[in-house]
């Protein structure tokens, strides 16, 4: 609807001149201001039930809110953040030794907690390196107010985007907690099974749900729930030779009043936001195909991607694969292999964790180290005289490390020659009506000869003989 619209205006005036204490200002210059703020506020309505009718469908949707709505619809978990990783170093400048435990906290200049994540003794007058990372406990506890099918209980908006994960305890008598297990969807759960559901509320809080009695316990009424939360703050750095301070009063073997220096002696980083709303957006809309039923091997990246998006590379077979492979073995039914590799961190360890914690039945998952293998480029090209040669390599080498290089992020999993000419040209230094231009030859290996061998280009070896035309 047009602002100036002279259709609405002589509607407006007509029904003016219907109204007998109007009539005499139907010509008024008050009556066609009037029709136009009206006109304004018509168009402002019309807009605002738009938009509303927009936020119905996920890929219209601006408002967070509104696409959260559309994932607890579909029972989907947002990932949580992770947490950033590094290195300390703690000195003894005592005479006697301590120990430190893991799970020891400390506190940066800036307030943030970081957890000791291994136990280490330090002795007199020495130092110790150790792992540490940026994240903290806290306890929730909760009364369950009413014995009903399906009991919620959501944590603050101010701590559910720092959640790292979280082990739910239930006193049903008020004092002895037992701890019970998580199962997405309260999957293989009974009337008596002691497990929890987790789901994410549309107002950005994380959420935990009990059985209906059916499919899980129901909680009688007065249990006590106690939840111990990891929390980070995600995509936080610190930095080297920042000092670190102990929360707690450390005691040396004699009881005495420790002397400790602590510093970061590798850089805390690595670790990332809680999922984001466009990542949410795109993960939406195949959480309903995907949704933690490992089936396929794209099923396993996903995944696994979604739970640490720092993977580069990732990989899942089963006994056909392997039978391919390695030839026929009897022990090798119902066995997954998982391989996966990123830049920042040993996934081993993370990726079987990850993926014992989905109920399966009759699988046996055994991880296998990625192998690296490399391939070369050879190109040799001509430029025009305005470009400057050490411009052209180095946009030549940015493009090929963001396609193919090992620790990228948006890295191809094949490798085609037309591909390289294209990312060649689109440095934009070889547009062939100028005359410039360049070939690629290929060298190494350029396709992984098995399921578990990550294709990377090797620039340290290739050879990129640029010079000017004559």
């Amino acid at each position: 609807m047009a602002i100036q619209s002279q259709e609405v205006f002589e509607k407006f005036k007509a029904l003016v001149s219907q109204a007998e204490s109007w009539k005499s200002l139907a010509d008024a210059q008050f009556v066609s201001h009037l029709a136009i703020f009206l006109q304004w506020a018509i168009e402002d309505a019309a807009f605002k039930n738009e938009r509303a009718r927009h936020e119905a469908f996920l890929d219209s949707a601006l408002n967070r809110s509104s696409i959260l709505a559309h994932g607890e619809g579909m029972e989907y978990m947002p990932r949580k953040p992770i947490a950033p990783t590094g290195k300390a170093t703690f000195t003894n400048t005592g005479e006697n030794p301590f120990t430190l435990l893991r799970n020891r906290e400390f506190q940066s200049t800036t307030q943030e907690v970081y957890t000791l994540e291994e136990t280490i003794v330090v002795e007199p007058r020495a130092s110790v390196e150790a792992t540490v990372t940026q994240r903290s406990r806290e306890v929730v506890t909760f009364t369950i107010e009413e014995e009903k099918p399906f009991y919620e209980y959501l944590f603050g908006r101010d701590i559910s985007p720092n959640i790292v994960g979280f082990k739910v305890f239930v006193a049903e008598d008020g004092e002895n907690y037992v701890e019970w297990q998580y199962s997405r969807e309260l999957h293989n759960a009974y009337s008596t099974s002691l497990v929890y559901d987790e789901y994410y509320h549309f107002t950005d809080q994380i959420g935990i749900r009990f059985g209906n009695g059916d499919f899980g316990k129901i909680p009688p009424q007065g249990s006590k729930v106690q939840v111990e939360l990891v929390l980070t703050e995600g995509d936080t750095i610190l930095l080297e030779k920042q000092p670190l301070y102990p929360m707690e009063e450390i005691t040396d073997s004699l009881g005495l009043v420790g002397s400790v220096q602590a510093a970061i002696s590798e850089t805390v980083q690595h670790g990332k936001a809680q999922e984001g709303t466009e990542e949410m957006r795109r993960n939406l809309h195949y959480a309903s195909v995907y949704n933690e039923r490992l089936v396929w091997d794209n099923d396993y990246k996903y995944f696994l991607r979604r739970r640490y998006p720092d993977i580069v590379f990732a990989v899942a077979w089963g006994e056909e694969e392997a039978e391919k492979m390695w030839g026929a073995n009897v022990e090798w039914i119902n066995r997954i292999w998982l391989c996966a590799y990123s830049p920042s961190r040993d996934m081993k360890d993370l990726v079987l964790e990850a993926v014992r914690e989905v109920p399966f039945l009759c699988r046996n998952f055994e991880w296998h180290d990625p192998e690296h293998v490399f391939f070369t480029v050879q190109i040799t090209g001509k430029v025009l005289k305005d470009c400057v040669i050490s411009e052209v390599l180095e946009a030549i080498t940015t493009n090929l490390t963001l396609a193919y290089g090992r620790d990228s992020s948006e890295r191809r999993e094949t490798v085609y020659l037309h591909e390289i000419y294209d990312l060649v040209y689109a440095t934009g230094f070889f547009d062939a009506t100028t005359g410039a231009w360049f070939e690629v030859v290929l060298s190494g290996q350029t396709r992984a000869e098995f399921i578990y061998q990550m294709v990377s280009v090797d620039l340290e070896h290739s050879t990129l003989d640029i010079s000017y035309r004559n």
